[in-house]
C-alpha cells in the first residue's frame, strides 16, 4: 500500500547518514502475518458521533424588536394606577434593538444579552388622576415617554443532549453511539439534535417614564436602575436538511425563560426568548421570534407593574 509504504520510509530515514556521516543501515524486515492469519481487530474511532468533540463557535444575533409597553404605573403617594397600554401616551410600538452573543464551548453557552427600546406620543387623556404631582383631567392634552434597557451576560450548560453519544454530563463515551449515528445525514451534519440547557446570569435593567400636561404644563417622572440575578431553562433543536430543502441548510427552534429577584428590592423580573432560525449557509441566516421582558419597580410609594413584548427579526451569523 502507498501510505503504509510512506511510513516506513520516514521511519527508515537516518539525517545522519543522508550528511555522510555514519554508515548505512541494514535494512530492517517488516514481520508479514503468516498465511491464513487472522487480521488484526479494527478498533472503532474514538471521536464520538454528535457529541461536544467539536471546534467552538460563536452566534451573533442582531434583531429589530417592536415592542409594546404594558401593564400600569402609580407614581407618587395617592397616584392612580393608570393603564400603560391605555392611559399615559406610551402606548405606541417602536422598533427596537435587542441583540445576543454567544460562544459555545463543550456543553458551554456563554455570552451577553441586551435591549433599548423607547416610545412616546401625545394624545386626548381618556381618564383623569394624578400621575407624581400632576394631575390629569379627562380630555387634557398629554405627552408620554418611556425609554428601557438592559444588558446582561448569561451561562448556560447543557444538561440532557438525547441523540448525542453521551446524553447527560455523566455517561460514559459510547452510550449513546448507535442512536447518534443514526442521526447523522449523508453531508456528515444532524438530521435533529435537542438540546436542554439550565441557564444563570446577571443583568442590569433601567426604566424612565415621563409624562406632560399639555395643558396645564405640569411634568413628572419615573426612573429606577436595578440588578438582577436570574436562573432558568433553555431548549434548542437543530434540524438539518441534508441538501433536500432548497437554500435551507438548518433551522432552529430555541426557547429561554430567565426569572430571578431584583437588586435591591428583590421584586421579579422575568423573561422570555423564543424563535425559529433558517440557516442558508453555514454561516449566515434570519431569525423570528417573540420577546417578552417583564418588570415590577418601586421607588417610595410608586410602583411600575409593566412589561415588554412584541415580535422580532433579524440576522443570525454563525462562525
Amino acid at each position: 500500500m502507498v501510505v503504509p509504504g510512506i511510513v516506513a520510509c520516514i521511519l527508515a530515514f537516518d539525517p545522519l547518514q543522508a550528511a555522510g556521516n555514519a554508515p548505512a543501515a541494514a535494512p530492517q524486515a517488516v514481520p508479514m502475518p503468516a498465511p491464513g492469519a487472522a487480521a488484526p481487530a479494527t478498533v472503532a474511532p474514538a471521536a464520538p458521533f454528535l457529541d461536544f468533540q467539536q471546534r467552538p463557535y460563536v452566534t451573533i444575533d442582531l434583531d429589530a424588536w417592536v415592542p409594546r409597553l404594558t401593564g400600569t404605573a402609580k407614581v407618587g403617594a395617592g397616584g392612580t394606577k393608570f393603564e400603560l397600554n391605555h392611559d399615559l401616551a406610551v402606548d405606541d410600538s417602536v422598533p427596537a434593538f435587542a441583540g445576543e452573543i454567544a460562544v459555545w464551548l463543550d456543553r458551554w453557552r456563554v455570552g451577553m444579552i441586551g435591549f433599548q427600546s423607547s416610545a412616546g406620543s401625545t394624545e386626548r387623556a381618556g381618564v383623569g388622576g394624578t400621575f407624581g404631582s400632576t394631575v390629569i383631567t379627562a380630555g387634557d392634552t398629554i405627552s408620554g415617554t418611556y425609554s428601557a434597557w438592559m444588558v446582561g451576560v448569561e451561562a448556560g450548560y447543557v444538561l440532557w443532549r438525547p441523540f448525542a453519544d453521551r446524553p447527560l454530563p455523566w455517561d460514559g463515551a459510547g452510550a449513546n453511539r448507535d442512536r447518534a449515528t443514526s442521526v447523522l445525514g449523508a453531508n456528515g451534519r444532524p438530521r435533529f439534535d435537542a438540546q436542554v440547557l439550565v441557564i444563570g446570569g446577571a443583568m442590569c435593567f433601567d426604566y424612565r417614564q415621563q409624562l406632560t400636561d399639555v395643558t396645564t404644563g405640569s411634568t413628572s417622572s419615573f426612573d429606577k436602575f436595578v440588578g438582577c440575578v436570574y436562573g432558568g431553562v433553555g431548549l434548542d433543536l437543530w434540524m438539518g436538511f441534508d441538501g433536500r430543502v432548497p437554500l435551507v441548510q438548518d433551522v432552529r427552534l430555541y426557547a429561554d425563560v430567565g426569572i430571578g429577584p431584583s437588586i435591591p428590592d428583590a421584586d421579579i423580573l422575568w423573561m422570555i426568548r423564543a424563535g425559529v432560525c433558517m440557516m442558508f449557509t453555514q454561516n449566515f441566516g434570519i431569525e423570528l421570534g417573540y420577546r417578552l421582558f417583564d418588570f415590577n419597580l418601586q421607588s417610595g410609594p410608586s410602583d411600575v407593574d409593566g412589561g415588554l413584548r412584541g415580535l422580532f427579526g433579524g440576522l443570525t451569523l454563525k462562525f
